[in-house]
């Protein structure tokens, strides 16, 4: 009520989770307190609502793909499991239960990004002051089984490329030269306009992963006369027409999205039965370059790492080689001659 004039007055500040933690901070800050309706609703909102919340407050900030990723194992697994219970609700004995029945389906990895990704919109609940607390808070998720994957190897790679189409074929063949991501972000994501001819380099849009936002990838010596070729095939080169600056990697005309398909059906013709992503032709790369030698620095740079550890915390040690290079270095030690 305004005190000057003794009328109401109306603030309005949205629908949803968000206006209305920002509707009681104000009826806080004015001092004119909050029924008990209001009260009990703003210590309990469903897991649902927190989730759709945090998806439209993460939203330009999570990458594209990362978030459609998430929407879908929420809507696929989570919220038929826990979206409908009151957020202060999902306690350790619920999780227990949830973990317990998603373990009869699934690797101990996927359920410890499943309670990763549920710990996350608790979090950020907790930081906006929907909830008061994390319930989960202490929560220990189920230990990783990871399968370390080893990189592609040239034997791979052949048989491979031989029963890839020509969108795949760009596709890796830019993966294992390049280092870039395979995905929409960073390998989908490239055009001809990227493509510097002249100085033999390609302009990469990092994904966001805390590395730089773009970097500049020099291009193999052997990779320039292919490149160049796509280039002729896609209509470049023809001094009369101006440069083109579409996708490089394409499908029928269109840009291209996903390989997943049509690279599961490349590996199976090709023999291939063990556990072989896209990304082998990345660890490829990375795997490669220090295996023969090459600066850890530049490689880091390269492959839009934020820092060189990280590049060797995720590829060192799927190359015995490297490791033992190091261990080559030590001195020989004198023994005594058996007598």
């Amino acid at each position: 009520r305004d005190r000057e004039t003794n009328r109401l007055k109306w603030e309005y500040f949205g629908r949803g989770l968000e206006g209305e933690r920002q509707a009681i901070a104000r009826n806080d800050e004015l001092g004119l307190g909050s029924g008990a309706r209001t009260a009990a609703r703003r210590e309990s909102p469903s897991f649902h609502e927190l989730a759709r919340a945090y998806l439209d407050a993460r939203r330009g900030i999570m990458q594209k793909s990362t978030e459609v990723m998430l929407w879908y194992k929420l809507k696929a697994v989570i919220l038929p499991e826990i979206g409908s219970l009151p957020a202060l609700r999902v306690t350790h004995y619920r999780m227990d239960q949830y973990v317990a029945k998603r373990l009869r389906k699934v690797k101990k990895t996927t359920v410890h990004r499943e309670i990763s990704d549920i710990h996350a919109i608790l979090n950020w609940a907790g930081r906006r002051r929907h909830i008061q607390t994390n319930p989960l808070a202490g929560y220990e998720k189920p230990k990783r089984d990871d399968e370390i994957i080893r990189p592609v190897t040239r034997d791979e790679a052949r048989r491979l490329l031989n029963k890839a189409p020509a969108h795949l074929v760009r596709a890796l063949a830019l993966s294992y030269y390049t280092g870039l991501r395979p995905g929409n972000a960073e390998l989908f994501g490239l055009r001809w306009s990227d493509v510097d001819r002249c100085a033999n380099t390609i302009l990469v849009r990092s994904a966001k992963k805390n590395g730089p936002p773009f970097r500049v990838v020099p291009i193999h010596s052997d990779f320039i006369p292919i490149l160049n070729k796509w280039y002729v095939q896609d209509g470049g080169g023809d001094e009369e027409k101006a440069e083109i600056g579409g996708p490089i990697i394409t499908y029928r005309g269109k840009a291209v999205k996903s390989i997943k398909k049509s690279f599961e059906t490349a590996k199976r013709k090709a023999g291939i039965t063990r556990r072989l992503p896209p990304y082998a032709f990345r660890h490829a790369f990375a795997t490669f370059i220090l295996g023969k030698g090459g600066d850890l620095k530049s490689a880091s740079e390269i492959l839009g790492h934020s820092r060189p550890d990280t590049t060797v915390k995720v590829y060192q040690h799927t190359n015995p080689n490297l490791l033992r290079k190091t261990v080559n270095k030590l001195p020989t030690l004198p023994l005594p001659e058996e007598k």
